[in-house]
């Protein structure tokens, strides 16, 4: 009975907050952190618990979730980490996991503290613009209609520099056409948020479909000095590709059963 409590002080820890690290969980439970491992690395193995790749910390795994949103968000973070964390260890070079919120893409999950590559290390939370990024320009070019009028109408009354060119509407045009031609988003060259090796990098996004809407994107992240673009396309876009649609297919099969 006491393993049995001290279990359920986790989940209830756990279930308070979006994540805790180690330290938290110490703190908020008072158990010895290596019961607290012992504990942590049971409610994985069960489904109950799950470590983000990010950063370590720890957080409920979607068991039970009060909307329907909250509810695909966390099995987004389950099973995103999960294929996300294989397609890094097939090809080293790091990916993240985002979606719409807000008329920025936002950063749900990413590899980049697994790779062995020196890539900037951009973390859960981060927000970058729809129209001068990959993730962004893939969410648009795949969402449906509506959602797409909804976002651009967003983004023209937006006063940020970076949604300026949704007042353009050729433009936009022009943009969301070749990135469906080619299968993948790309980020305007020379883009960044940020000083520190952003402007070093690169990435192709595509979408996560599920009953054909867009429910995230996944961003393989390369340095421009290692890799163009047409060789990243020729060795890793249908590994992405693949990555995206399993994601997609694990969401929507196991959706009614986390729903029950």
């Amino acid at each position: 009975m006491r393993g049995l409590e001290r279990g359920l002080s986790v989940l209830k820890a756990l279930e308070r907050t979006e994540s805790l690290a180690l330290r938290d969980l110490h703190r908020e439970t008072k158990l010895p952190k290596p019961t607290l491992l012992r504990i942590l690395s049971t409610l994985e193995e069960s489904g109950y618990a799950r470590r983000r790749l990010t950063d370590g910390t720890w957080r409920r795994a979607a068991r039970k979730s009060e909307t329907p949103q909250s509810l695909l968000h966390d099995m987004l973070l389950d099973i995103g980490g999960e294929v996300l964390d294989d397609l890094c260890n097939r090809i080293a070079w790091p990916s993240d996991l985002a979606v719409y919120h807000r008329g920025m893409m936002h950063i749900l999950e990413t590899t980049r503290k697994k790779t062995p590559y020196a890539v900037n290390m951009t973390g859960i939370g981060y927000r970058v613009p729809m129209l001068q990024t990959g993730l962004g320009r893939a969410w648009l070019a795949f969402c449906t209609d509506a959602e797409r009028e909804r976002i651009i109408a967003e983004l023209q009354r937006s006063n940020s520099p970076f949604d300026r060119t949704a007042r353009e509407p050729e433009t936009v045009a022009a943009i969301l056409q070749e990135t469906r031609r080619l299968g993948y988003g790309t980020r305007v060259p020379g883009f960044t948020l940020r000083a520190e090796g952003e402007d070093k990098t690169n990435g192709v996004a595509v979408p996560v479909m599920m009953r054909g809407n867009v429910i995230a994107c996944v961003t393989l992240v390369w340095t421009i000095s290692a890799l163009n673009e047409q060789t990243v396309v020729k060795r890793y876009l249908a590994k992405v590709q693949a990555a995206a649609s399993r994601i997609g297919y694990e969401i929507e099969r196991r959706l009614p059963e986390a729903t029950a």
